[in-house]
């Protein structure tokens, strides 16, 4: 992997995981980050260097993209309707 592809890898972990610190109070965060609560607990918990330290850390993003193929073109052709596409298929996933 080249060095700036290792860098903006580093760079989305590090958003994501601001994100989904940021999320944590909400009760719904494990819905929209798709992180477990255990772990979303853990990020609670975390400084933003321990974060930072954590994201360079990572060879691969943190996260992952949630949707089948099926699933992401049904969400690409709904223009009228994504965000209720998109929240049914949230909500309907299985939450670990």
């Amino acid at each position: 992997m080249d060095e700036t592809t290792r860098k903006d890898i580093a760079d989305l972990n590090r958003r994501f995981l601001y994100l989904a610190r940021q999320l944590a109070s909400d009760e719904q965060s494990n819905l929209l980050a798709g992180i477990p609560g255990e772990a979303l607990e853990l990020i609670k918990s975390m400084t933003f260097d321990e974060l930072d330290a954590l994201a360079e850390d990572m060879v691969a993003p943190c996260f992952t993209f949630k949707f089948n193929d099926a699933t992401f073109r049904a969400l690409v052709e709904r223009k009228p309707s994504r965000r209720a596409y998109m929240t049914n298929i949230l909500v309907s996933q299985p939450q670990a």
